[in-house]
């Protein structure tokens, strides 16, 4: 319950950041007109991105056509999270 309960947190945070225009990008797990937000937390030392995840990202946007995003929050300590904002694209070789 408690990995939840952050990761919630985490997403109304970035919610509301995205929707104050806070972040440089206008609007899977926050929906917006443009972007589809996929949010992950954790408080662990990194986190692995894995192909399931993007084409489970590209996959729903796609078919909302909507663009892409991911956002990752690592707890740094109890004061400070680092926040890596990704857009997904796929490109064709």
């Amino acid at each position: 319950m408690k990995k939840k309960n952050k990761g919630y947190k985490f997403e109304k945070k970035v919610s509301k950041n995205i929707a104050s225009g806070a972040l440089w990008f206008a609007p899977l797990d926050i929906n917006y007109d443009n972007y589809l937000v996929e949010c992950k937390m954790t408080d662990k030392k990194g986190y692995r991105i894995n192909l399931n995840l993007l084409e489970k990202i590209w996959g729903k946007s796609l078919n909302l056509n909507k663009e892409p995003l991911l956002v990752i929050g690592i707890k740094r300590n109890d004061n400070e999270n680092f926040i890596l904002t990704c857009r997904l694209g796929v490109e064709k070789r």
